[in-house]
């Protein structure tokens, strides 16, 4: 037909998202999931993660399917569209289309420009495929979250003992994509992609809509978090928190462990120091190189107990260690950018483009049911389901 445009795939992310997401962590979550209704396709979601741990989302794509070309789409979109910032840490599971994607030098997510993790659910589950063993199972998962190479490699010998083929399968992975331990501080302690996961299912009755409406339900959606956040971060402003609720309940809980602690100085100038926890394990500290050898500090970005209580005996502000993505401000910062209301369709310019038209293979048949392509496992969260919160990682969505 004349004039006449097949749709392919679209991607879109609101200015809101992409003005705030500046003061976001420098971490994503992607996952992708069925549409349903007429048409076939997957919806492709990024999701960020602000300084109260709660999940920020920041972009969208409909798609025919998760190949490795529209995992590409989607991430170049994604870096030329939304944000240019460099050593961002994206989390996914282990889909070949995202694996490859990731690597890919010309997308600009391959390291240094970007950094690529691994769901510690979806890893694990991976390694159930292989070995079905729920013991080792567990112990995967503790040396994924292991905050420490000592405990790390604890983890490891075990599973050794136990299995000395699924010591090898682990460690032909690069330890960085899925350890805490090995990760250098790029994760800010995120281990799974339930941030994009437990997005997903509240999109899950929209997945049914027509694409203008689904584009439309995320506007609405998206507003409704921003209003709700923005006034949170306005009130506590107005009250001088400091830190957000998520780091003020960390701190204040670090405060109490701190002050059973036993410290040593050994050098005021470089701030060097030892101390010991009540269960008798001493750390080495680096006040100023904002260092401890519990690794806690680095990974989530706020001061760990034995950090605070250095400062503490030093009557140094333990505050100034907490990174600003935590703070009040910029939290507010992060949800204050405005969404406008939609003028009525009969106050719209004139539309004078070409008619979209799907594609033939996207047209669902009957009451034919969408095939999944991702990797399913017996730990991936059943949509519908109310999110709970995971015994290991104590997050939500599992």
């Amino acid at each position: 037909m004349p004039n006449t445009k097949i749709f392919q795939h679209v991607f879109w992310s609101f200015k809101p998202s992409i003005e705030g997401f500046q003061h976001c962590r420098p971490v994503i979550s992607i996952n992708g999931t069925h549409l349903y209704g007429k048409y076939k396709g997957k919806l492709l979601i990024a999701m960020g993660c602000d300084g109260n741990n709660q999940l920020f989302p920041l972009a969208f794509a409909i798609t025919e399917g998760e190949t490795t070309d529209s995992w590409g789409w989607f991430l170049a979109c994604i870096r030329n569209i939304v944000t240019q910032r460099m050593g961002i840490c994206v989390i996914s599971d282990h889909h070949p289309g995202i694996m490859a994607a990731m690597s890919d030098p010309h997308l600009g997510w391959a390291a240094p420009s970007a950094y690529h993790r691994i769901c510690m659910r979806h890893f694990a589950s991976n390694f159930m495929t292989w070995f079905k063993d729920n013991i080792l199972k567990n112990l995967v998962c503790k040396a994924a979250l292991a905050s420490t190479e000592r405990k790390f490699n604890k983890h490891m010998n075990t599973i050794g003992r136990i299995n000395p083929e699924a010591l090898q399968w682990l460690e032909a992975i690069p330890l960085q994509l899925w350890a805490l331990s090995h990760d250098g501080g790029r994760r800010y302690g995120l281990m799974t992609t339930n941030i994009s996961e437990v997005f997903n299912s509240v999109l899950k009755g929209a997945r049914s809509l027509p694409v203008t409406a689904l584009v439309q339900l995320t506007f609405f959606r998206l507003n409704g978090y921003f209003v709700a956040r923005r006034e949170l971060g306005a009130n506590r402003l107005a009250s001088a928190e400091r830190f957000t609720p998520y780091v003020d309940v960390q701190i204040q809980a670090r405060v109490v462990k701190a002050g059973s602690m036993e410290i040593v100085l050994y050098d005021h100038v470089q701030g060097l120091f030892h101390v010991k926890s009540r269960r008798g394990r001493t750390h080495r500290l680096n006040l100023h190189g904002k260092k401890c050898t519990c690794g806690k500090t680095l990974i989530y970005g706020f001061p760990c107990s034995h950090m605070i209580a250095a400062c503490q005996h030093r009557c140094v502000d333990f505050r100034l260690f907490v990174e600003g993505y935590y703070t009040t401000q910029t939290y507010y910062d992060t949800w204050a950018s405005l969404f406008h209301p939609i003028f009525n369709e009969d106050e719209w310019p004139l539309y004078g483009g070409p008619t979209i038209a799907p594609l033939d293979s996207m047209q669902r048949m009957g009451s034919e049911r969408p095939r999944s392509t991702q990797l399913h496992n017996e730990m991936d969260i059943r949509e519908g389901k109310t999110p709970i919160t995971c015994g290991l990682c104590k997050q939500l969505g599992e």
